[in-house]
């Protein structure tokens, strides 16, 4: 049946509709059946009747159509500027490179149909964003976005075989700082690409000089047309190696000018970023002279490539778009900017650490109860050891420890057949990590293996029982393998295992001193790895394929900054982390946990600060607003080269910056910008005083508006509220200024910003008065009313906790509004059909709301709905914990509409990269 499908598939390609193949192209059902006689008898096709071909096809339609909706949610984004798509299409050909290494994602990589047919869109989508000539337009500059530790290695191969694929025979790969992984990365691509099936070979360029060997120079090289030769450097992101590499591309003008070069930044938001505004950073210089056909110095380059493509790929891409302005003496990605989506079986730190959409129709999620907290005195305890004042660890490292130990044995249990990890990560000082090894070693030598067991026991009941298979399926409920998740065994199952790792206890690797070959263990090998340790038996090395022992082997890893990129710890289990960042994108990096734990779901743990915790679910909510961002940019065509994406900005930066400031050169003095922003309190502190506070507040603020509205009577959205109209805004900025935050509240940490943003743009008339609603809900069973003046009283509404009472006295409910209360303040008479009929189309899009207030001449109003949260609130569903507040809380939301300047409209808190776009309303 392939050769069928294959041949339904070309036709497809060849732009034939589903009606035209129901007959095979033909006219009739007639003139089907002569066509699959002849398939039969000439094609070699099975014996068809007509019922079997129109199953055949309408099978293949539903399955392209069910690829088409996946690819539709989750597929690349790319926005793009004046550069037109290439016609250049997916190579069919099963010979070709971007076919074979398809068939090794499919056969050995570990890849589901579905991803790899994501990966085949987003790569073609990126590929049709390149030039194969370059001479006259310039270099294309492009951006892809990819996520921590989620395959980025595998879609930069997928593109570079597309392109070899299509006449691209030039490849660099930029490559982080570290030899070892250099190596390893021009290995495993060559390898990978290098299919023997395939009618392209690929040769590696290891270190190429600009005076080489007979051989290895470029003018040993074919790069002429119809070469079926593609060659591959990686290079370090080194002064002398990009000199190297440059000295060497401009040693032969012949071959030059026949080189389409592809170049991967890899991790470009490290070192190929400009930090210095005088002089230009070297890496950074060197790299654009490679892009501008320069040689190292700076001059012109004996001839020019054939065509050259500059894409970065991070999963931190806050400098790349922060930095500089588009222009040809920057690597801002002018031309295009991707995002890669990730399939649901990957555990990103939406999923992890949770993340409430504000779009309703959009996935939500609660975090993923394996994140456990690092009280303070036991960090005080840690660092203690690391100042080598301190013998024993603390309980939560005890815990976490005891886990990896049950973690190991688990997937020995199911017969995992690669290595099995541990992290632990509390300092980036060397020493830090040797203590830190030291006390570990001391643990483990004063207990008994009876003692061992027990405790694993002991932390086997305690996390089964608070992190389930019922409870990992509430907290991700998209989770596309559900049927294969593995529930917990009996502990009795696991204790073979557990005895024998803990009889060979704690181990390092040993070298045979006579074929230099590793020996891997049973036990715990005890790794520290840092730049200072060059010891091989106590670096972290994995196995490769032919070393791997029989049983899973376990690693225990102590180190730093060598582990922030490019190294996957492979099966993590137990994470001990308590090194919080200054900057955003230094911390997502640190992020080894994020990636795929499919067949051991509900093992892996994370042992966080609370701080570091906190920072982690703020840059879940600002890394999907910036591929939201992105998504929004590409579906009304905005020009990257023209507009930055917009980056949500921190609560302040002694809590995290989002990138240093060497970093964001063209950031800086970038004004907040609020038109279109929906803001809200969603997070409060529990104390009484602040609380009753606001309770006083609200009387007050709602006994100075007046009588409320009657106009909306009959509006069905306010039969449970009150509203005042045309309210000025001195009246809101009074409520605003003496309301008491809490101090890990978003949005609100700079007031006095917003305040003065606010008194500009209602000095110009862009905003005009504004509409007060106090909301309540309808209760079957009234909560209770409170009462906030003598003649104004509301329903109190019940809202819940995201997360479970820690005890740090903050309580965050996610999303307090209720998306109907934004209609409550508009006029309506019952015989206006029309008005509430949009009103109840609208359901709960903010573009859609915004079109419709327009529409009514609402446009110039904002929006402050008021709640009172009942403090004995309770939840209705298991995802989330009772509120237990000390009062009543307060809580409100801002809609501010969008300003709009001529034909655009100003939308979202935006940081811009152009210093003349900087203040949106002057």
């Amino acid at each position: 049946m392939n050769e069928i499908k294959k041949w339904i598939d070309n036709s497809r390609n060849a732009g034939k509709s589903w009606e035209a193949l129901r007959y095979a192209g033909k006219e009739s059902e007639q003139e089907l059946m002569v066509f699959l006689k002849f398939a039969f008898e000439d094609m070699y096709w099975p014996k068809l009747t007509a019922k079997e071909w129109y199953q055949i096809v309408d099978k293949q339609r539903a399955e392209e159509e069910r690829l088409e909706r996946l690819i539709d949610a989750k597929g690349a984004t790319v926005i793009h500027g004046s550069n037109e798509n290439n016609l250049i299409k997916v190579p069919t050909d099963e010979n070709s490179v971007w076919q074979c290494y398809r068939k090794l994602l499919l056969k050995d990589k570990g890849f589901s149909r579905d991803m790899v047919n994501v990966m085949e869109d987003a790569n073609i989508k990126i590929l049709r964003q390149l030039s194969r000539d370059t001479q006259e337009s310039g270099a294309i500059k492009g951006l892809v976005i990819g996520n921590v530790q989620s395959g980025k290695t595998a879609n930069m191969a997928a593109l570079m075989a597309m392109a070899a694929d299509t006449g691209w025979n030039m490849f660099v790969v930029l490559s982080g700082m570290m030899e070892n992984l250099r190596v390893q990365t021009l290995g495993r691509l060559v390898q990978d690409l290098n299919s023997r099936n395939s009618n392209i070979s690929w040769e590696a360029i290891d270190n190429p000089l600009p005076i080489d060997q007979h051989g290895r120079r470029l003018v040993d090289k074919n790069f002429r047309e119809g070469s079926n030769i593609r060659y591959l450097a990686v290079c370090l992101k080194n002064a002398i190696r990009l000199k190297n590499l440059i000295g060497w591309l401009n040693s032969d003008k012949n071959n030059r000018e026949n080189i389409r070069m592809l170049i991967i930044d890899d991790e470009a938001d490290q070192a190929s970023i400009n930090t210095n505004k005088e002089v230009r950073t070297k890496i950074n210089e060197l790299i654009l002279n490679l892009v501008n056909n320069r040689d190292a110095k700076g001059k012109s380059a004996v001839g020019s490539f054939q065509s050259v493509n500059y894409i970065g790929y991070t999963a931190t891409p806050y400098a790349n778009v922060l930095n500089e302005v588009p222009g040809k003496e920057s690597l801002y990605p002018a031309n295009f900017i991707a995002t890669l989506s990730v399939s649901d079986e990957y555990f990103g730190p939406q999923q992890i650490f949770g993340y409430e959409s504000d779009d309703e129709d959009s996935t939500s999620y609660p975090g993923l109860n394996m994140v456990r907290l690092i009280q303070n005195d036991e960090i005080e305890i840690v660092k203690d050891i690391q100042k080598g004042n301190e013998i024993k660890i603390p309980g939560s490292l005890i815990n976490a420890i005891y886990w990896f130990i049950y973690g190991v044995a688990y997937m020995r249990f199911i017969h995992y057949r690669k290595p099995v990890s541990m992290l632990v990560h509390t300092s980036r000082l060397t020493n830090a990590h040797i203590q830190m090894g030291d006390a570990i070693r001391r643990f483990f030598n004063s207990l008994g293996e009876e003692n061992i067991i027990a405790e694993c026991k002991r932390i086997w009941e305690y996390e089964t029982k608070v992190f389930s298979k019922m409870d990992f399926m509430n907290q991700y409920p998209t989770y596309s393998n559900m049927s294969g998740i593995n529930d917990y065994p009996d502990f009795k199952e696991l204790l073979p295992y557990i005895k024998e790792l803990v009889a060979a206890g704690l181990t390092q690797l040993e070298i045979n001193s006579d074929n230099n070959q590793r020996i891997y263990k049973t036990g715990i090998h005890l790794c520290i790895d840092n730049s200072d340790n060059n010891v091989d038996h106590s670096r972290l090395m994995y196995p490769e394929s032919w070393e791997m022992p029989c049983d899973a082997p376990a690693f225990l890893v102590i180190g730093g900054n060598t582990l922030f990129r490019g190294l996957t710890l492979e099966g993590l289990v137990s994470t001990y982390f308590l090194r919080p960042a200054h900057c955003a994108d230094t911390l997502m990096q640190m992020g080894r946990w994020f990636g795929y734990r499919k067949g051991y779901e509900l093992i892996p743990r994370i042992w966080l600060s609370l701080q570091v915790r906190d920072q982690f679910r703020f840059m879940a909510e600002m890394d999907q607003k910036l591929r939201d961002e992105i998504k929004f940019m590409g579906e009304i065509g905005q020009n990257p080269s023209e507009c930055g994406p917009k980056i949500m900005a921190s609560p302040s930066t002694k809590f995290l910056e989002i990138v240093s400031k060497g970093k964001m050169q063209n950031a800086v003095g970038a004004t907040y910008d609020f038109a279109g922003h929906t803001m809200e309190t969603g997070v409060f502190t529990n104390n009484t005083r602040m609380l009753n506070n606001n309770l006083s507040l609200l009387s007050k603020f709602i006994e100075s508006l007046g009588t409320p509205a009657n106009d909306v009577d009959d509006n069905p959205y306010a039969e449970n509220n009150k509203v005042w109209k045309n309210i000025p805004i001195d009246k809101i900025k009074g409520f605003l200024n003496d309301y008491n935050y809490s101090e890990r509240l978003k949005g609100f940490n700079d007031l006095k910003v917003l305040i003065e943003w606010l008194d500009k743009v209602t000095d110009k008339g862009l905003l005009e008065n504004w509409n007060v609603i106090l909301a309540g809900k309808q209760h079957d069973n009234i909560i209770d009313k409170r009462n906030v003046t003598e003649s104004i009283s509301v329903n109190k509404i019940n809202r819940t906790r995201r997360y479970e009472d820690r005890g740090d006295g903050i309580i965050n409910i996610g999303v307090l509004r209720s998306f109907k209360d934004f209609l409550s303040d508009i006029s309506i008479h019952k015989d206006d059909s029309m008005t509430l009929s949009a009103m109840r189309c609208i359901k709960s899009n903010m573009a859609d709301l915004n079109i419709l207030r327009e529409k009514l001449n609402l446009s110039k109003a904002p929006q402050i709905v008021i709640y009172i949260i009942d403090k004995n609130s309770t939840p209705d569903r298991p995802t989330r914990y009772p509120l237990n507040a000390n009062e009543d809380i307060v809580g409100f939301t801002i809609n501010i509409p969008g300003i709009k300047r001529g034909n655009s409209t100003i939308q979202s808190l935006t940081i811009n990269i152009k210093p003349k776009l900087v203040d949106a309303v002057d």
